[in-house]
């Protein structure tokens, strides 16, 4: 377990792996260590035999998005995690969003819930509960302090629990919170102001998921998502088809609200995909490591099917050749 931010970020990250555990002892070690010093819970199989924690595997990155929020990303064997009543008096009342790929199986005091794949569990660590994952499963989370949830609503429970089925009232906002958290976990570098914003961000996305009565501010909702289509079209550059249409059907919205996102930052869907393009081809002309590709492939690879048209959009941006920007690189 290790603490890494070698990438000059403000974004502290701790990494987890059972590997870093000691072989001799290694159940306690799993149990103390990472069950409760780490999770506040009671760790075991998703069977709960104990003795079969020698086969357990864990590795987790934990980035702490400013003081109010912390996003994991994990992947594991099937396991079970139980916070007793016991183990309230350590004071935690965060309050976390997680889903978990395969679905899980929520307990709490009246009975168990099953969760689907796609499904959300909105949970205080103030309540006793226990989550199994009952196989191999990729499991991602966002915590928050109830207290900052608190403050965008002032009715909140102690000890809130509620479960988002895929299409259930609160379940967009959900998982654009946990989204966005995983988008900001993955930022290289956010100054401070960023980075609190992003959190607060978080907080009201919480917030609406959990109380449809909640009014975000415009931004809390437009931001998170216009950054994942953003993401979305950076990801998807070489494909020449890339289109409005099919980038509002991945993120399940119209074309009109993409361009009215778009419009919100004074550009629009078309024109950033261009720019984005532009940005990717200079970047791969002046990297030493792409020099031995021809113009050709770098062309396909920002989308374009033929030299000439992108030798025309490149010139037009930039006001010189491809060749002769990866010659001026190179001096």
């Amino acid at each position: 377990m290790s603490d890494h931010n070698d990438d000059g970020s403000n974004i502290q990250k701790l990494r987890i792996s059972t590997q870093d555990l000691p072989q001799r002892d290694y159940i306690p070690a799993v149990r103390d260590v990472l069950g409760r010093d780490l999770m506040g819970s009671d760790l075991r199989p998703a069977n709960g035999d104990v003795a079969a924690l020698d086969g357990f595997r864990y590795e987790a990155t934990v980035s702490l998005l400013g003081p109010d929020a912390a996003y994991i990303h994990s992947e594991h064997t099937s396991m079970q995690i139980r916070r007793t009543t016991a183990m309230m008096s350590d004071g935690i009342d965060h309050v976390f969003l997680s889903t978990a790929t395969g679905g899980s199986i929520l307990g709490h005091a009246r009975g168990e819930i099953a969760v689907p794949h796609g499904g959300i569990v909105l949970m205080s660590k103030a309540r006793a509960f226990t989550g199994t994952t009952p196989g191999h499963a990729m499991t991602t989370g966002l915590q928050v302090p109830r207290a900052a949830l608190a403050r965008l609503l002032p009715h909140l429970e102690e000890a809130p629990m509620l479960v988002f089925n895929p299409g259930a009232p609160g379940a967009d906002s959900a998982g654009l919170a946990l989204s966005y958290a995983a988008l900001v976990a993955r930022q290289g570098a956010l100054d401070g102001p960023s980075l609190a914003r992003a959190s607060s961000h978080l907080l009201e996305l919480i917030a609406c998921a959990f109380d449809a009565r909640h009014a975000a501010s415009p931004a809390a909702q437009d931001l998170p998502m216009l950054a994942l289509i953003q993401q979305s079209i950076r990801h998807r550059l070489d494909w020449a088809g890339l289109d409005l249409v099919f980038i509002a059907r991945l993120h399940h919205t119209t074309p009109r609200q993409v361009q009215r996102l778009f419009a919100t930052q004074g550009t629009c869907f078309s024109d950033f995909l261009a720019e984005a393009r532009m940005q990717h081809a200079r970047a791969l002309l002046a990297d030493p490591r792409e020099r031995h590709r021809r113009v050709l492939d770098i062309a396909l690879d920002c989308g374009f099917d033929n030299l000439s048209a992108f030798g025309r959009a490149f010139r037009r941006r930039f006001g010189v050749t491809p060749g002769e920007a990866r010659e001026a690189a190179a001096l």
